[in-house]
């Protein structure tokens, strides 16, 4: 009796220590939040695509001179002003869309502005600089694109999943054209700034580089959804996090994280419609489901070292998978 008392009280004790700890963790992750949030930072915003769109043959020169970033020399004014007159069907359609699609710009900069603060607040030498749309013809390699002048959004990919312009689109990319991507986008391509590519060969270390681009984006947009920070589909999403040990678990029984092979860095690594364990399961995947174990086996090691995100970002992969203590959820 006297046993099952101190063992039921021992319980009680650690059930409310690790309370007490996840509820300091929240107060400081909040303080934090705060903090950041207070932090004096306005940009300019200019939608560039609406004053194209406005624009008369006229304004060209005017055009040219304030935005030559988006006149490149070797295109004749001929064609640019073939789209003011309205004689570029792909450009009157995409002009139209946007249009259509109402965009609240003031909440878009305001988002875009939060992560801007987070990125200041992690690397204080970060210079944040005007906010330009513009039309890139639904290229999402131009979805953001950070330079030193301005943050470039090519807002014509951010008009829904299910919008008619993206019939044609496989839905794992379709996916990510939603407005409510553009955080994540943003967070992403300034992580990209500040992780170096990798030079592993090894699929344990690409899937740690990859770890830790999600890792940093996570910290500079931290209410983005992790399906959104993924750019998985919801319902994979799920999927992944509900099957994390056994996904991690084939990676270790086929004994693969340390092989140099190019064809596991397709199968696991880059966007597609699903990875290819070569099983039943494969099409209830996400492409890329390997970025999801080795961004939790950088959140892992962040949480175990008390490491910071310059710690993160240094250390070597293989550092990060030994001293990680990553346990996958069951």
């Amino acid at each position: 009796m006297d046993s099952y008392y101190m063992i039921n009280k021992i319980t009680r004790i650690l059930i409310v220590l690790a309370f007490a700890k996840a509820l300091t963790s929240c107060t400081q992750e909040s303080k934090l939040e705060e903090q950041i949030q207070a932090m004096p930072l306005q940009v300019e915003f200019v939608k560039f695509h609406e004053e194209f769109a406005n624009a008369q043959v006229a304004d060209l020169s005017t055009l040219k001179r304030e935005f030559p970033q988006f006149f490149p020399v070797y295109i004749k004014d001929s064609i640019w002003e073939a789209k003011i007159n309205g004689k570029d069907t792909i450009q009157n359609i995409l002009e139209q869309a946007t249009e259509n699609a109402q965009f609240d710009y003031l909440r878009m900069k305001e988002e875009i502005e939060l992560v801007m603060k987070h990125v200041e607040y992690y690397f204080p030498e970060f210079e944040p600089t005007p906010i330009i749309t513009v039309l890139s013809e639904v290229d999402d390699e131009l979805k953001v694109v950070p330079t030193p002048e301005s943050l470039i959004i090519g807002i014509d990919n951010y008009l829904g999943p299910d919008h008619e312009l993206y019939t044609g689109i496989n839905k794992y990319k379709s996916v990510a054209l939603d407005r409510a991507q553009l955080p994540a986008d943003v967070a992403l391509a300034y992580a990209k700034l500040f992780v170096p590519p990798s030079n592993e060969r090894k699929f344990m270390g690409q899937m740690i580089y990859y770890g830790k681009l999600h890792y940093v984006q996570q910290l500079f947009a931290p209410a983005a959804p992790l399906s959104k920070l993924m750019g998985y589909p919801e319902e994979k999403m799920q999927f992944t996090i509900e099957n994390e040990e056994y996904i991690y678990r084939y990676f270790i029984d086929k004994e693969i994280l340390f092989k140099s092979d190019r064809e596991l860095i397709n199968r696991f690594l880059m966007p597609a419609p699903f990875s290819k364990f070569y099983l039943e399961i494969d099409q209830q995947t996400p492409g890329g489901v390997a970025q999801y174990i080795g961004y939790q086996i950088v959140a892992s090691y962040a949480a175990n070292n008390n490491a910071t995100i310059e710690d993160v970002i240094r250390t070597s992969a293989i550092d990060i998978f030994n001293k990680s203590r990553y346990k996958p959820r069951s």
